[in-house]
């Protein structure tokens, strides 16, 4: 492994950037001021997310975000939102290769369908419903009395109260999350550009796709060079959540005793 992490260390240290541009980004959202603190959220947030299989460390993640912005739903609509601005930037690049016809479609038809659905229930949740739930509270003062009426209109308030609160994590920050999204998956692209010395800009982009997919997939199609790198990067993701850890324990501890 050492071996390996001299080989793609350039690589290595663009890929790097990209979680600190992630961590910035998280830090954008949370309002976050100790970068510290921030840091070592992130890198043990994202070592887990890492090394737990089917994607459950990202609960780890949002146990860890809620506690730092004061609620699980809130937490729950921060990762939903950096998994937007993501699943934008990714349907960007699919549309680029079926556009200039570089790849078949069928081979990242899963991911573009996977991203179609996101897409979908973002703007179903954060949009539509809002805007029907003014429509349903007026549905129900007009035909239903009594405590059953209440009760209904307890838990229309509470869903317009968890969407509404989308409007303020985004407010006056929308540029600065989208330039920070499209440098993050830049660095992501200049990664796979080091690691493939010939590899063009559309190249790269294929590649990213298809590494996707083949998560998405839980497809083992890959290429040695490639596996490689991903072993490399998931090796110094944990070493890097390792350290991240120690120092997010002793913080969590400090913040503990503040507050007794």
């Amino acid at each position: 492994m050492p071996a390996a992490l001299s080989v793609f260390m350039p690589s290595i240290l663009i890929y790097g950037l990209g979680h600190l541009l992630r961590a910035i980004r998280l830090g954008v959202l949370l309002g976050a001021g100790q970068a510290r603190s921030l840091l070592a959220m992130y890198f043990y947030t994202a070592a887990c997310s890492a090394i737990i299989p089917f994607k459950l460390g990202e609960l780890v993640r949002i146990n860890e975000i809620a506690w730092w912005s004061g609620g699980y739903w809130r937490g729950l609509l921060i990762v939903w939102i950096e998994r937007v601005f993501d699943v934008i930037a990714l349907g960007t690049m699919v549309v680029l290769i079926i556009g200039t016809g570089a790849e078949e479609p069928k081979d990242i038809g899963l991911l573009l369908w996977a991203i179609s659905s996101f897409v979908f229930l973002s703007v179903l949740f954060f949009f539509i419903l809002p805007e029907q739930l003014c429509s349903l509270n007026l549905h129900v003062i007009r035909s239903y009395r009594g405590k059953k009426a209440l009760r209904i209109l307890r838990m229309i308030e509470s869903c317009y109260e968890l969407f509404d609160q989308v409007r303020p994590l985004l407010a006056g920050k929308l540029i600065t999350l989208s330039l920070l999204t499209f440098f993050i998956w830049v660095a992501e692209l200049l990664a796979l550009k080091a690691l493939f010395d010939s590899t063009q800009s559309l190249g790269a982009v294929i590649r990213l796709v298809r590494q996707v997919a083949m998560i998405l997939g839980d497809s083992d199609r890959a290429w040695r060079l490639e596996a490689s790198f991903e072993d490399v990067k998931i090796f110094s993701l944990v070493g890097l959540g390792v350290v991240a850890l120690v120092f997010y324990i002793k913080i969590r501890i400090q913040t503990k005793r503040g507050s007794n």
